[in-house]
């Protein structure tokens, strides 16, 4: 007669369950952070190549109107005389908008609840029309401009409170760091004040995110994307501070004068950041 084998059927113990349960948790613990770090990594290149795209529209119209940039009041939405919201430049140059204009971390979402800031996409599923907004200052920029812009280091070089209005040249060798080109397109924080004031511009105490790793995307005239680190020492962005890195800490060269910031220098006139002057 064939005998079944003792050990044929055996079910596991409590002890071998618990064993094995604790073996998936351990794996899950390890990979999980893996999984959300590919995540983070695949938004911040989405991102990006979202700010390219929009950069490079922004080119496309320079190209096509004597290589000069579009105004940051006509650039992404226009208003007429009956305050009739239509859509700006932008929408001549990119297909797809409704998705190019946001980043996919955020998703044009406002942290402050608000609902009215989306008139052109407005859906119901978004609070903004955009992520993305124009360095204010940079209007009518030149595809050939020369022109350096500095920005005020706050955490290794100016611990000060809101920078000064103007810099003699020793303060800014002192403070000031060069971008890689000027400026024309910023990752807004939606908290200052992307979420607050729905123009599409970033001035004078607006800031630009950290939800990439601590930084959000410039994008520049030469056509290139560049994440960015905001240079303060607390970069806590739904705090405001007063020593909170935003864009009047952005200078240019005033010739035969001093450094001033390019916001208040430049405000509403088109073409200035070509050749700065008072």
């Amino acid at each position: 007669m064939l005998r079944r084998s003792s050990g044929a059927g055996r079910a596991f113990t409590l002890i071998e369950l618990l064993v094995v349960i604790a073996i998936i948790a351990l794996l899950i613990s390890i990979l999980l952070p893996a999984l959300r770090g590919a995540r983070e990594t695949a938004q911040s290149v989405m991102c990006s190549h979202h700010m390219k795209q929009i950069t490079l529209a922004g080119i496309l119209y320079a190209q096509d109107n004597q290589s000069k940039f579009w105004t940051t009041t006509e650039w992404a939405r226009r208003v007429d005389s009956t305050n009739w919201v239509y859509p700006g430049h932008l929408y001549d140059y990119v297909e797809q908008l409704d998705e190019i204009s946001e980043c996919p971390k955020n998703k044009r979402q406002n942290p402050y609840g608000r609902t009215d800031g989306a008139q052109i996409f407005a859906d119901g599923t978004v609070a903004l029309d955009f992520d993305y907004c124009m360095v204010e200052g940079t209007q009518g920029a030149s595809l050939a401009a020369q022109t350096i812009v500095y920005y005020i280091d706050r955490v290794e070089k100016y611990d000060g409170g809101t920078s000064p209005v103007s810099l003699t040249e020793e303060q800014a060798a002192e403070w000031l760091t060069p971008f890689r080109s000027i400026p024309i397109f910023a990752e807004e924080s939606s908290y200052w004040y992307n979420g607050l004031i729905f123009d599409g511009r970033w001035g004078n105490l607006d800031q630009i995110t950290n939800r990439h790793d601590r930084g959000g995307y410039f994008g520049f005239v030469d056509g290139s994307v560049e994440r960015f680190v905001p240079h303060a020492k607390n970069n806590d962005e739904p705090l405001q501070e007063g020593t909170d890195w935003v864009a009047n800490d952005i200078y240019v060269w005033v010739h035969a004068q001093r450094y001033k910031r390019v916001y208040s220098a430049s405000l509403g006139r088109f073409g200035w950041i070509n050749n700065p002057r008072n």
